[in-house]
């Protein structure tokens, strides 16, 4: 094996943070985009601000396993193979991560892991792989019952971290329970497995119309999963600015995004061209007081309501507690809250915008939202 890594923490005890080539590139992905992207990862300074895994969606595997029965990459998109693509992310000071799904297909098709979760381990932990994905896109037998299928999932875990126990091991088995008896009851197994689980549907690069009704949806998905959640292990709400501005999103939206990710310690996985990124998305990206919330590791599990307007709670690892503010309601509304509500015994409070920069100071708290609009805001006693 070649030379690990240089980052530390690893496999890290906060979610991870990083990059996904699927939304932007889809199966058109090739070893020179890759490098580009790990590249601008860099450069950005969002590898600085914590981004530090580069992760390679569907698309990469040859449309065939070779003769033993390995995976290999495409040879027309990733000529040099993907040793040295692993290489060429480690040597920039990132990891790397590749793709793969449960079954005998991927959703694009290509080649699954399905009878060869031993032999995929095995040649992942040669090739360097920090972070192995894994897909539930069908290509199961027949009558596969939802038991079943968490059985195989755990057998694949087993089998990464066996031949690499710093393996981050991300999977899919609640993502086709949403909505089902079995949710919850997959989302507690994946916690057992796995350090991280998706268990909303995808963020799909849909216009401005879509996204906040989208984000909000997703908040609904996780609102009541945090006991699962913890140091090592997390619910997955999908990747991170998959649509701005490509397809019609504000950045208002790409803020609102990154709040409900953060309240929720959801992992942070760019999807999108890095170099295309304007230079406020990027700031919304590395804005430190939200990478700081998302980083605690701690869901918010405290919620107060006062008419349509949601207040989420968690306490913030810079002082005091971090509060998202919803707007569930239909038009712009005015939500009230008292310091107690908050979880604030002091009889006044100062609260930081985390994305104006703005710091008032008050006895209560009035904040008038927008349709589907949020506030972040870290609230600290001043006496």
């Amino acid at each position: 094996m070649s030379g690990a890594a240089p980052t530390s923490d690893w496999p890290p005890s906060r979610p991870v943070m990083g990059y996904n080539t699927w939304y932007h590139f889809r199966t058109s992905i090739t070893e020179s985009a890759v490098v580009r992207q790990a590249e601008l990862l860099v450069s950005s300074g969002l590898a600085a601000a914590g981004y530090n895994c580069v992760n390679l969606d569907d698309g990469w595997m040859a449309a065939q396993r070779a003769a033993n029965g390995e995976l290999t990459g495409d040879a027309a998109k990733f000529p040099r193979g993907m040793p040295w693509l692993a290489d060429q992310v480690h040597a920039l000071g990132l990891r790397f991560g590749l793709y793969t799904a449960i079954g005998a297909r991927t959703c694009q098709s290509l080649p699954g892991s399905w009878g060869h979760y031993d032999q995929d381990a095995r040649t992942f932990a040669s090739w360097d792989v920090d972070f192995v994905k894994v897909d539930d896109c069908g290509g199961m037998p027949p009558g596969t019952s939802v038991a079943a299928l968490t059985e195989h999932f755990r057998q694949f875990g087993a089998c990464l971290r066996q031949h690499n126990p710093d393996v981050v091991y991300s999977q899919e088995l609640p993502i086709h329970q949403i909505g089902k008896p079995s949710f919850r009851s997959s989302v507690r197994a994946s916690a057992e497995i796995a350090h991280m689980w998706r268990v909303a549907h995808d963020e799909s690069p849909l216009s401005h119309d879509y996204a906040s009704a989208m984000i909000l949806g997703h908040l609904a998905a996780v609102r009541d999963l945090h006991s699962f959640a913890g140091p090592g292990h997390w619910n997955d709400l999908d990747m991170v600015a998959p649509a701005y501005p490509e397809s019609g999103w504000t950045l208002a939206d790409l803020r609102n995004q990154l709040s409900v990710w953060a309240m929720e310690a959801s992992p942070l996985l760019i999807s999108a061209d890095i170099g295309a990124l304007p230079p406020d998305a990027l700031a919304a990206l590395k804005n430190p007081h939200m990478i700081a919330i998302d980083q605690s590791g701690e869901q918010c599990s405290t919620v107060v309501m006062n008419g349509p307007v949601e207040a989420l709670m968690k306490l913030d690892p810079e002082g005091g507690i971090a509060v998202l503010f919803v707007n569930l309601g239909v038009g712009t509304v005015t939500g009230r809250f008292s310091l107690p509500q908050l979880g604030i015994t002091a009889a006044r409070a100062s609260g930081h915008d985390v994305w104006t920069g703005e710091t008032t100071t008050f006895s209560e708290v009035s904040v008038t939202l927008e349709e589907e609009q949020t506030v972040l805001l870290q609230v600290k006693s001043t006496g």
